[in-house]
């Protein structure tokens, strides 16, 4: 049987590995824009036949820790918030433990309004203050706009901790002071937890094919296909991916497959701007059933940024705009659960974020309806066969 795998392992020098306990260190090794633009040692030449496969090991928000970011701390979370927006007396009072029983039924009775609606599934029909923003100057990601804001709206951009600048990343501006983006400083908050077990379990699983490939230092003409797959990514006793898993794309709905044009300069593999979707599923009833609410990774004018390592992996970023409800999506399809249980305020979530939006104009309006936001990548090399006969749509991508 001819063997229809793609480049892998295998037919890599046999560099230096690195583990996936060493992803931790990624961002103090990466360079401008969130990616190495220098690597240690000369890249080794690619396979005979351009292509090279990878599995997404790490898809995630890159969230910068340190005090600074959040100086007054956290996003309050519900019942906080609403003890706060007492007067001092009555807080006091509803602090004290004999008042535990009022206290709750009053915060509680915040999260709903009129005929029934709560703050989380009718979230437009709540009027709730700004929440914290990250106010440090600093975040990853990549500069979207060019600093024109042609299509954008006027906002106030980052740089990254190494000295890249025009950095657009308005979703961690909004999100990056969340408990659930960013924990307790130093130790990584609830959603890249939860974001690799959906990527682990083959429901939201991401791989990337590349074809055409001649050169891993300097090669202007690559075909990136970033897609979906339904196959489950194998593991070590850790949980760690393993290197040389096969697996197949798949744009059987809900799962996407994007195929984009890229180039590499200096090691560094960047795609042109494009819309790009990836599943993003909530409620799922096991790991190839994809039930449950269907919602997507939307993202406008995105592109790839990611740097070839010694080790053979890819280190980096994706940004692009997303439409901003889409941010809110999972505690939104909670409902008054996501209010009651995790203290999350929807209503206060959408507004700010709608406050900072700065892409995806409105041509009617002027107004942006999305938020400039980033994905830390990291994928390990792997066996990915395309779909059958794709190599026609190829040559649009490449004109």
């Amino acid at each position: 049987m001819k063997d229809t795998r793609r480049w892998a392992p295998a037919a890599w020098p046999a560099l230096r590995v690195m583990g996936l306990g060493g992803c931790a260190a990624v961002l103090l090794a990466l360079g401008p824009s969130g990616v190495a633009e220098t690597t240690p040692t000369k890249l080794p030449a690619p396979p005979a036949n351009g292509e090279m496969g990878f599995v997404v090991t790490e898809f995630v928000p890159p969230v910068i820790q340190g005090k600074d970011a959040c100086p007054k701390g956290t996003v309050p979370k519900i019942k906080d918030q609403f003890l706060l927006g007492l007067p001092e007396a009555e807080r006091t009072r509803l602090s004290l433990k004999e008042n535990e029983k009022e206290f709750t039924a009053k915060w509680q009775a915040s999260v709903f309004g009129k005929n029934g609606t709560n703050i989380c599934s009718q979230p437009d029909m709540f009027t709730r203050p700004d929440m914290r923003t990250v106010e440090s100057k600093y975040a990853w990601g990549l500069d979207l706009d060019g600093g024109k804001g042609k299509d954008s709206c006027e906002h106030d951009e980052f740089a990254t901790p190494d000295g890249a600048s025009g950095i657009d990343n308005q979703e961690y501006r909004v999100m990056g002071c969340t408990l659930e983006w960013r924990g307790s400083d130093g130790i990584g908050g609830d959603i890249a937890v939860g974001m690799r077990q959906f990527h682990a379990s083959g429901e939201w699983t991401q791989v990337i094919l590349l074809k055409g490939v001649d050169s891993l230092e300097n090669d202007l003409d690559v075909t990136v296909i970033y897609a979906n797959t339904p196959d489950r990514p194998p593991q070590d006793s850790k949980g760690n991916f393993l290197r040389g898993g096969s697996f197949t794309v798949s744009d059987k709905a809900p799962r996407n497959r994007n195929a984009l044009k890229g180039r590499i300069v200096n090691g560094v593999l960047t795609t042109d701007p494009q819309d790009i979707k990836l599943v993003e599923t909530w409620g799922q009833g096991g790991a190839r059933d994809l039930r449950g609410n269907r919602t997507k990774f939307d993202y406008r004018r995105a592109r790839l940024r990611l740097a070839f390592q010694p080790d053979g992996s890819l280190r980096g970023m994706l940004g692009g705009y997303k439409p901003v409800f889409d941010i809110i999506q999972s505690p939104a399809l909670g409902g008054a659960g996501s209010a009651l249980v995790a203290g999350i305020d929807c209503a206060q979530y959408l507004q700010t974020l709608r406050k900072y939006a700065d892409g995806i104009r409105d041509p009617k309006t002027g107004k942006c309806t999305g938020v400039s936001g980033a994905m830390r990548v990291i994928a390990i090399p792997a066996f990915v066969n395309d779909l059958p006969g794709a190599a026609g749509s190829l040559k649009k991508v490449a004109k």
